[in-house]
C-alpha cells in the first residue's frame, strides 16, 4: 500500500514537472511569437520610414517656405501612419516658447487645433536632441505638460537645427498603442526618419536663405547701378549735348568739360567702389582697411589738411559680409567728407579699434563742430549714414567736441 502511494506522488511529480516544462516551452514560444510580430512591424514601419525619406529627394523647394512646413506635416501623417502632426515654431514674443502651426490630421481629444504657446523645457532645449515618448518611457513634468499640450500620448519631438539653433520643432504621433502586438509602438528608427526629415528642412531653408540673400544683393547692386552709375551717366550726356548745342567761348567749354570730366571721373570712382565690394576676395577686415587707406589718402593728397590714419598693426582675421564691407566704407567716406566740406577743419584723423568683439571707427576733425540740434535735425547725408549702421546692426553717433566733431561708428562680429 505504501509503495502504491510513493508510485502515485512520484507520477504527480513528474506530471506537475512536465506540465511545468510544457507551459515554459509554450511561453517561449508565445514570447517568441510576440517577438516575430514585433520585427515585423518594426521592419514595416522602417520600410515606410525608408520610403519617406526616399520620396523627399524628388521634392522641389517652394518660393513660399512656409508651405514647405505643410508639405512634410502631410506627408508624415500619410507614410509613418501617424495620428496627428505639426510644426512647433519660435513665439516671438516669449523667449523658449514655441507656438503650434501646420497641424495635419486630429489630436486625441479630437480636436485639430491648439491655440496657445508651449514653454519649452530649458535643458531639452540646450541638449538638441529628439525627445521619444512611448508605452516604455519613463513620465517627466516635461513630457506630462507635452501630452496635455498636445492631447497625443505617444509622440516624437526633433529639433530641425539650422547653423546650431532651432528654427522649428517637428512633433508627430499617434493616439493609441497597442503594447503586446507593438501595432502602433514608436521606435528609434522612427526617431532617426523624423531626425532625416528634419535634416531635408533645415537644408532647404538654409537654401531657402540664401536665396534670399542673393535676391536681396541683386536688389542692392541694382539699387546702386541706378543711383550712382545712372545718374552719373545721364548726367554726363545731359552737358555734352549741352556743350554741343550751345555757343560758349573758350572759358565757358572748358568750364564745361571740365564738369564733365569730373563727373566722368566720380563715375569711375562709383563703379571702381561696387565692383571693390562685390569681389569675395575682399570679404576681410584687413582689405576694407587696406580700401580705405588708399582710397582716403588719395582724397586728401591734393587738400590742404593735416589727415591721419591709426589703424591697428596687427588685424585679426575678421570675415565682413558683402553689405557690410560696403556700408562701413561708404560711411566713412562720408564722415570724411562732411569733415572735409562743412567743418573749416584743418585737422582730421581716421583711427579703427578692434576690442571686446568690436570693430570701432572714428572720425574726428577740430573745426567748428556741430549742435546738439544740427545733430537730432540731420542733414540727408547723416540720415543715409545711420540707414547704413543700422543696416548691418551697427551703431553710430555724432559726438561735439570743445573744438570740432567725433563721428563714431561700431559693428560687433563674431571670430
Amino acid at each position: 500500500m505504501e509503495k502504491t502511494i510513493d508510485t502515485i506522488e512520484n507520477l504527480q511529480k513528474e506530471v506537475e514537472y512536465y506540465k511545468k516544462q510544457l507551459n515554459e516551452l509554450s511561453g517561449d514560444n508565445i514570447r517568441r511569437d510576440y517577438k516575430v510580430i514585433d520585427m515585423s512591424i518594426e521592419i514595416m514601419q522602417m520600410t515606410q520610414g525608408l520610403a519617406l525619406i526616399a520620396a523627399l529627394n524628388q521634392f522641389k523647394p517652394i518660393p513660399v517656405f512656409e508651405e514647405i512646413y505643410d508639405h512634410f506635416t502631410e506627408k508624415i501623417n500619410v507614410h509613418m501612419k501617424m495620428d496627428f502632426s505639426m510644426l512647433l515654431l519660435p513665439d516671438a514674443g516669449v523667449p523658449g516658447n514655441f507656438f503650434p502651426n501646420h497641424m495635419m490630421g486630429k489630436r486625441g481629444d479630437g480636436a485639430l487645433k491648439i491655440q496657445q504657446s508651449l514653454k519649452m523645457d530649458a535643458t531639452f532645449l540646450s541638449l538638441q536632441n529628439s525627445l521619444l515618448v512611448n508605452s516604455e518611457t519613463q513620465s517627466t513634468p516635461f513630457i506630462e505638460s507635452l501630452v496635455e499640450f498636445s492631447g497625443t500620448p505617444y509622440f516624437i519631438l526633433t529639433p530641425v537645427n539650422v547653423k546650431k539653433e532651432v528654427i522649428a520643432y517637428l512633433f508627430t504621433g499617434r493616439r493609441k498603442e497597442l503594447v503586446l502586438i507593438a501595432a502602433s509602438r514608436l521606435f528609434m528608427h522612427d526617431v532617426h526618419t523624423l531626425e532625416a526629415i528634419a535634416g531635408v528642412i533645415a537644408a532647404l531653408k538654409n537654401q531657402h536663405d540664401q536665396f534670399q540673400l542673393i535676391e536681396k544683393e541683386r536688389a542692392r547692386i541694382s539699387i546702386d547701378m541706378h543711383d550712382e552709375i545712372g545718374s552719373g551717366i545721364t548726367h554726363i550726356a545731359l552737358l555734352s549735348e549741352l556743350v554741343q548745342t550751345q555757343c560758349k567761348d573758350e572759358v565757358g567749354l572748358k568750364k564745361d568739360l571740365n564738369i564733365i570730366a569730373t563727373s566722368a571721373r566720380k563715375l569711375v570712382q562709383s563703379m571702381s567702389e561696387i565692383i571693390w565690394a562685390l569681389n569675395p576676395q575682399n570679404d576681410t577686415l584687413e582689405n576694407l582697411l587696406a580700401y580705405t587707406r588708399e582710397q582716403s589718402q588719395q582724397y586728401f593728397e591734393s587738400l590742404n589738411v593735416k589727415f591721419d590714419i591709426v589703424f591697428p598693426e596687427q588685424v585679426p582675421e575678421i570675415k565682413l559680409s558683402n553689405v557690410q564691407r560696403r556700408n562701413l566704407y561708404l560711411v566713412t567716406r562720408e564722415a570724411l567728407n562732411n569733415a572735409m566740406k562743412h567743418s573749416a577743419a584743418t585737422d582730421i584723423q581716421l583711427t579703427v579699434k578692434i576690442a571686446n568683439q568690436l570693430i570701432s571707427f572714428s572720425v574726428i576733425d577740430n573745426g567748428i563742430g556741430m549742435n546738439d540740434k544740427k545733430i537730432r535735425a540731420g542733414s540727408n547725408g547723416l540720415t543715409n549714414m545711420q540707414k547704413r549702421i543700422n543696416e548691418i546692426c551697427g551703431e553710430i553717433a555724432w559726438l561735439p567736441l570743445d573744438k570740432g566733431t567725433a563721428v563714431k561708428f561700431s559693428l560687433a562680429f563674431q571670430n
